[in-house]
């Protein structure tokens, strides 16, 4: 394992892009080194609601959503657990600077709508605006399209997408938190909004919110 991830990352390593850049955004390989052990990250985390309307480094931003939906296996497989192989949920990533989603394969995030919508992934708490970085967790039923086993009923998916969803917040706190960051779990979303902004279809349905970034 520790093989295939040096292998990865050298095989990915690019400029360090402008976290402000203009496109789609490239971002470096996940830095695997932590400055906490788990059981200490756990320890110290919490929910944060103060924070500072600073940017994320390329390196953190890359680090975090590599915990919320990264690949960390030769065959393709994700940090996360996903049922029956299929991963469902997309993670968009919104910033002071736009909506992106972001591809896992390729350490990417794909511009979806440039400027500020951080406030419509909340329906009124104020410290949304000032997180750094929401990520917003939709269920997509187009992923199980290439199922290997017969897919289950519309209600499944969703009830195994929320399950993914509950693993996949948990691994981006433990990220903040060795980072020095804080987050926030969040169900309040106007969801009406942002699926109009994010350009999402009709079929995929939000599921949580979270928000990362420096606190006071």
């Amino acid at each position: 394992m520790k093989k295939f991830l040096l292998t990865l990352a050298a095989a990915c390593l690019v400029t360090t892009t402008s976290f402000a850049a203009q496109g789609d955004m490239t971002l470096p390989p996940p830095n695997l080194n932590a400055k906490l052990s788990v059981t200490e990250a756990l320890n110290q985390r919490m929910s944060s609601r103060n924070f500072v309307d600073k940017n994320l480094s390329p390196a953190q931003l890359s680090k975090i959503l590599w915990a919320a939906n990264g690949i960390n296996r030769e065959n393709g497989k994700r940090v996360n657990p996903a049922a029956l192989g299929v991963y469902s949920v997309e993670v968009y990533a919104v910033t002071r600077e736009g909506i992106y989603l972001y591809d896992p394969d390729n350490y990417k995030l794909k511009l979806i709508a440039e400027g500020d919508f951080r406030a419509t992934t909340t329906t009124g708490q104020s410290f949304v605006s000032k997180a750094a970085l929401n990520l917003v967790y939709v269920e997509t039923p187009d992923a199980w399209a290439n199922a290997k086993h017969t897919p289950p009923p519309r209600d499944r998916q969703i009830a195994f997408a929320n399950i993914a969803v509950g693993s996949m917040v948990q691994s981006v706190a433990l990220a903040a938190q060795t980072e020095g960051l804080g987050n926030c779990v969040r169900g309040s979303i106007n969801r009406d909004e942002f699926k109009k902004v994010a350009k999402l279809s009709d079929d995929k349905t939000i599921l949580l919110a979270q928000s990362v970034g420096y606190i006071k």
